[in-house]
């Protein structure tokens, strides 16, 4: 019995010290077709191959979507774009009318945003840097530009403000600045070239956004002489129109310099100053360019992928209803009635938001208005048949 066992640990033995070593090895066994070498297959068939050489693989930006949304926010009779950059960063130009603040702020919150990284002011009028105030207490504003030209009003003041007790980074620009400079995409300050002037419409910063293929122009104010100066290559898909679509503005030099396939008007319905103008209007249908309005459209979207871009509206049609000039004293409804204060507003006014309902009227008749007590507001300074 006692042989029998030792013989068998000899053969156990001799098993274990043959083959691929002390303990089977299936993936040496060349005859192998166990479950264990079935489930090392399954386990590892799930493990995608990548290699840096594979072309195959879809490149992604590190921390945006690839894709550029320039939104022109309506904000009335003024200007403020928000801008999602396809690296992740955002940007804001302007933002519009003291009143308009909170509606800038609650539009970037509800894109999903607490932080704006780039903040431009393009010069020192209410209707551009109204909310700045507003915009630079509520979000972590990484970086702030603007011009040396100042301006004389309070909300001037609230914005330095803001800019100090928020320890904000400002920098003043002029051309040749350079705000992002990544691989295809850049936003580049392209004038104003000199501060030099009276008119501070004229010291505007004019930023041009390019990504991949496409380019984005956005011109504050910038009426002809610094249209005019402004030498460096500057054509573009997109054409944000300058001083809200006046006729000191957007020239036909400029648009021959532009050549734009879109443009973006931004002004207020029934404004008091005609914008934007009969002529700006039959510049840009002449040259066949497709003509976006916050006036009549309310905010406009565009997409650039960097080839294409889209639109979340079909361009205005110039020559019907919606594409015709218009001002506050050729439409029925063109004057805001307080019937509480007593006073005459024209609709873009900024204090036309604070009236109630049950206080609001709507007339054409300035003179009847008059005649029936009212004043005109101290602010807009409407009158009759302008």
């Amino acid at each position: 019995m006692k042989l029998k066992f030792l013989a068998l640990l000899l053969a156990v033995g001799a098993l274990f010290l043959s083959g691929c070593g002390y303990i089977p090895q299936p993936w040496c066994d060349l005859e192998f077709s166990g479950e264990f070498s079935s489930a090392v297959t399954e386990s590892t068939s799930d493990i995608p191959y990548t290699s840096e050489d594979d072309s195959s693989a879809e490149e992604k930006p590190p921390n945006g979507t690839g894709t550029l949304t320039v939104h022109f926010i309506d904000v009335g009779q003024g200007d403020s774009t928000f801008i999602e950059l396809p690296n992740g960063e955002t940007m804001l130009i302007d933002a519009g009318e003291p009143l308009e603040g909170d509606n800038v702020v609650t539009y970037i919150l509800t894109q999903g945003y607490n932080t704006v990284d780039h903040v431009i002011a393009t010069h020192p009028h209410d209707d551009h840097i109204g909310g700045m105030s507003d915009v630079l207490n509520n979000f972590n504003v990484k970086h702030f530009y603007f011009t040396k030209a100042e301006g004389s009003s309070k909300v001037y003041e609230n914005m330095l403000a803001a800019i100090g007790e928020n320890g904000i980074t400002a920098d003043h620009v002029t051309a040749g600045d350079v705000i992002v400079n990544e691989d295809g995409l850049s936003a580049e300050v392209v004038a104003p070239k000199t501060l030099e002037c009276d008119n501070l419409n004229d010291t505007s910063v004019v930023v041009k956004l390019t990504y991949k293929d496409n380019t984005f122009l956005f011109t504050g104010d910038a009426e002809k002489p610094e249209e005019d100066g402004i030498w460096t290559n500057i054509k573009c898909d997109v054409l944000k129109v300058g001083h809200h679509g006046s006729s000191t503005s957007t020239n036909a030099n400029f648009l021959k310099k532009t050549e734009p396939t879109y443009a973006v008007i931004s002004a207020g319905l029934f404004n008091s100053y005609g914008h934007p103008t009969e002529k700006t209007l039959n510049a840009l249908a002449q040259r066949g360019i497709k003509t976006f309005r916050t006036d009549k459209q309310g905010t406009i979207i565009l997409n650039s992928d960097g080839t294409e871009i889209t639109a979340n509206k079909d361009p205005v049609e110039y020559g019907d209803d919606i594409g015709e000039e218009t001002s506050s004293a050729e439409n029925p409804g063109g004057y805001v009635l307080n019937t509480k204060s007593k006073k005459i507003h024209y609709p873009d006014c900024p204090s036309v938001k604070t009236i109630k309902d049950k206080n609001m009227e709507l007339t054409d008749d300035f003179n009847g208005a008059v005649s029936r007590g009212y004043t005109p507001c101290g602010s807009c300074k409407p009158t009759g048949g302008v």
